[in-house]
């Protein structure tokens, strides 16, 4: 990674963050775009005549802080307060290719994208450096102004002084002469103890905009001219559409036009309204379809997949042997159903297409995969072609999918003029990705001991990547699938598939096998994806287990993580945290650990069952060890909402299909954890100088478990399918 100057002529290429001053940015992910003979690299980082700090970011904010953590690395090593960042703006551009998926795949086919909760890892130190580069060549700058050694010139708060006369200048004085002068190949960076704002709890920086109307997520676009429009989907899975009777839809006021697509129709109106007034009406003709697909359907193929030997997915030992001469087996089934996304912002986007070139706004969270669409849309090269990334009201792996930027493409080529396409809630629900079913059977092999010798376990669902057009280098012909396989000792191996199982649970000798189980639902990347049915099936059955073999929960993990001192950390203080086996009158405790994304962590539930099943989660401990933290509160409030999610999960809706249509519409059939259901949520982060972890999806997989658990302690009734209903508990 190396940071390069910018010229004028390529600033001006990127809209807001145009204007003169000291432009850098960062080369060496990925191979620079030509155009004109000139880079099309971005200004990652401006600073402006007045001394305002202007920032572009790969990554898309989407609620999770990224913007804002960003913000602070890079201030930190330039000397600057955040109230000096005037502007942050999530850039599309090739040279933000995301480093890290391109170190699991081993591929340069890699694309840039928010998910895996990978971006402040991949991208914490080359926004240190970036900053430390300018503060370099800011100080230089004013060494020669002032014809003194650098030594004796510091950057402070946006100024550099001379520690031997008291000058000082801002950094809009000297961003003009630094912009002239080469950067240094590798500034110092700050160690932690000289850290200013970093581990700190600074406030968000784009929560003003928020709160006082100006910040623009994908619903918000205006553009002069433009016109409104939504969708409407063949409502049965796989129909295509035939025709369209658009009689009535056309006599609603306001309605232009009704654009039929493959799947779906597109009806554009003077106002969103209008539109989705219009849509109601719309009668659609089609063909074709699954209209016997049901989940009970579903489950029989699984049922009857579960028979096949499966993919490899990781193996330590002999299972085989440690299954013949185990005292006692235990053999379990988990299930876990379809999940919508249900972000509060339903999908949109806009587009504008001329003869000239085309502009997209949408809050997606892979513009390459928004510019892919463009290009197969309007046949345009990528020079012609500017993605715009807007805030995200929630994006939970739903918006790394582009299908929702085909329409508002089509519709502005038809009609020339620009067209913002939003979805109402009910095509939002009905036509997502869904987290995929799976089912998955376990053996445990215990010893006299009642330790576990040997795990067997077969996951089967469908291979999410499978029908991605380009298939990603961890999919292989045979159907293995990491998206879906994560979490039952699978990780981020990737390319060699070899899992790394030294930090793993100490079963001597186990067995994972996937097997592919298509079926004809569209499934997608859902938060913390494959690691959400695994974790549930994996820690729920070692709860089997303990209770199985007269084991504390807490103990018997203790046992099989006695290698990994950060494991053990976060159980102990968790178990003192949460009182563990003390829980108050009424009350019942069950708990779950996990090392997903690098984080260790445990999660403890306290809860309370009534007669007819319904369960209070009154108090969740969450005790998290994810390496370096660089915002504690943005930190906390990352595992808190991933915990609220994942509890939605554990105790609301499922989404079913029935008769090929999908059953949920809505927030009424498709419920949301309300306030009144939140529970008391403490966490509590063990810092360390380690590597950051990931922790925009690592609360999401662990509740499911913990309730689970909490729910045998309190009934004696065991928990293996979620959502918990209360007719299993009574």
């Amino acid at each position: 990674m190396k940071i390069v100057q910018l010229n004028r002529r390529e600033f001006l290429k990127s809209s807001a963050l145009a204007g003169g001053g000291l432009a850098l940015g960062l080369s060496g992910f990925a191979k620079l775009a030509e155009a004109g003979g000139e880079s099309a690299l971005p200004p990652y980082l401006r600073i402006a005549s007045d001394g305002g700090i202007h920032l572009g970011v790969p990554s898309a904010e989407m609620g999770q802080g990224t913007h804002t953590t960003l913000a602070m690395l890079l201030a930190e090593e330039l000397e600057v307060e955040m109230s000096q960042i005037h502007h942050i703006e999530t850039l599309h551009h090739p040279d933000f290719k995301h480093p890290t998926f391109r170190e699991w795949t081993n591929s340069a086919a890699n694309f840039q994208i928010t998910g895996g909760s990978v971006s402040i890892r991949a991208w914490h130190l080359p926004f240190r450096k970036l900053g430390a580069t300018a503060r370099e060549l800011l100080r230089t700058a004013a060494t020669r102004q002032w014809n003194v050694p650098v030594a004796e010139c510091r950057a402070v708060n946006g100024r550099i002084e001379h520690s031997g006369t008291g000058r000082s200048l801002g950094y809009g004085e000297l961003a003009g002469s630094a912009s002239r002068l080469t950067p240094p190949e590798n500034p110092p960076l700050k160690s932690p103890e000289q850290f200013r704002l970093l581990g700190r709890a600074i406030p968000r920086w784009d929560t003003p905009v928020k709160v006082n109307g100006t910040a623009v997520f994908g619903t918000d676009v205006d553009l002069p001219g433009m016109l409104y429009g939504t969708v409407k989907h063949c409502v049965v899975c796989g129909e295509k559409l035939t025709g369209v009777d658009d009689t009535r839809a056309k006599a609603v006021p306001g309605v232009i036009a009704i654009i039929p697509l493959e799947d779906q129709a597109v009806v554009v109106a003077d106002s969103t309204w209008a539109a989705m007034q219009g849509a109601q009406v719309l009668t659609l003709h089609t063909t074709g379809g699954y209209s016997d697909l049901s989940d009970e359907s579903i489950a029989r193929q699984f049922r009857s997949d579960l028979a096949k030997a499966g993919v490899p997915v990781a193996h330590r030992g002999d299972p085989a042997t440690a299954m013949g001469k185990a005292a006692q087996v235990l053999e379990l089934e988990y299930e876990a159903p379809m999940q919508a996304h249900a972000a509060m912002e339903p999908l949109c986007a806009t587009a504008s297409v001329t003869p000239e070139g085309c502009e997209v706004w949408a809050p997606t969270q892979s513009s390459d995969f928004a510019m892919m669409m463009a290009m197969g849309v309007t046949e345009l090269p990528p020079e012609k072609i500017k993605v715009h990334t807007t805030y995200l009201g929630g994006g939970f792996g739903r918006k790394v999918e582009y299908d929702f930027i085909t329409a508002p493409l089509v519709a502005s080529m038809v009609l020339g003029k620009p067209v913002k396409i939003t979805w109402t809630r009910e095509e939002d629900t009905r036509h997502d990705f869904y987290r995929p079913p799976f089912l998955i059977h376990m053996q445990f092999g215990l010893d006299v001991h009642d330790m576990p010798q040997g795990l067997r376990a077969k996951l089967v669902g469908p291979a999410v990547s499978r029908r991605w057009q380009m298939p990603p280098p961890w999919l292989e012909e045979n159907g293995y699938d990491w998206v879906v396989t994560i979490g039952m000792f699978d990780g981020y191996n990737l390319p060699n598939r070899t899992p790394d199982l030294s930090k793993a649970y100490a079963i001597p000798n186990l067995q994972v096998d996937f097997v592919p189980s298509d079926i004809q639902v569209p499934t997608g990347a859902w938060r913390s994806i494959g690691t959400s049915h695994n974790t549930f099936a994996l820690e729920s059955g070692l709860d089997e287990v303990a209770h199985a073999g007269g084991h504390d929960p807490f103990e018997l993990r203790r046992k099989l993580l006695t290698h990994n001192p950060r494991a053990l950390a976060v159980l102990d203080r968790a178990a003192e945290l949460a009182s563990w086996g003390k829980p108050p009158e009424g009350r019942f405790q069950g708990m779950g650990y996990t090392d997903y994304l690098e984080t260790y962590q445990v999660q403890v539930a306290e809860i309370s069952v009534s007669k007819r099943g319904k369960i209070t989660v009154h108090k969740i401990t969450c005790v998290a060890d994810c390496g370096q933290v660089f915002n504690p509160r943005i930190a906390k409030r990352q595992l808190e909402g991933g915990i609220l999610y994942g509890l939605t999960a554990t105790l609301k809706g499922e989404i079913n299909v029935q008769n090929g249509q999908i059953v949920q519409s809505n927030f009424d059939d498709y419920p949301m954890l309300k306030l009144k259901d939140t529970p008391e949520i403490n966490v509590h982060l063990l810092e360390n100088h380690e590597a950051p972890g990931g922790l925009g999806e690592a609360g999401t997989p662990l509740i499911g478990p913990a309730v689970a658990n909490a729910v045998f302690a309190a009934t004696g009734k065991r928990v293996r399918r979620l959502p918990i209903r209360p007719k299993d508990l009574v």
